[in-house]
């Protein structure tokens, strides 16, 4: 059986490439693996004046869950933006296969590529089996 835990949609730093911490997910009773990462921005065009492109790398840690091995990162889809158009990237669940304890913490960040202009939210997704 599958769980799928979401995330709250967070703004992110957008003129600047630094890591921002989107949310930190409880990893559900019941399950022994992380199976599946996704990300989802979503943005709109305000101020925005030329092609921006919008995508970065989604990254995973945990203090408290003993099989992790460390950060993980995953891509995140890309999109050229221009003003006539929002930012949309259709969420992608990368495929995952990483041991994990329930009751532990996982914090999920995000990096852009690009510093951009436009008011970029961020939505991650963690699946469960």
């Amino acid at each position: 059986m599958y769980k799928s835990m979401v995330s709250a949609a967070t703004s992110m730093n957008s003129t600047e490439t630094t890591k921002t911490l989107i949310d930190t997910i409880t990893v559900p009773q019941g399950v022994k693996k992380l199976v599946g990462v996704g990300v989802q921005f979503m943005g709109g065009t305000a101020g925005l004046t030329t092609l921006e492109n919008v995508g970065g790398i989604i990254e995973l840690e945990s203090d408290d869950m003993a099989p992790w091995g460390g950060t993980q990162q995953f891509l995140t889809g890309a999109v050229a933006v221009v003003t006539s158009g929002a930012a949309f990237i259709p969420p992608y669940i990368h495929p995952t296969d990483i041991p994990c304890t329930p009751g532990a913490h996982i914090k999920v960040s995000c990096t852009m590529d690009l510093a951009t202009t436009i008011n970029n939210k961020c939505r991650a997704q963690l699946v469960f089996e």
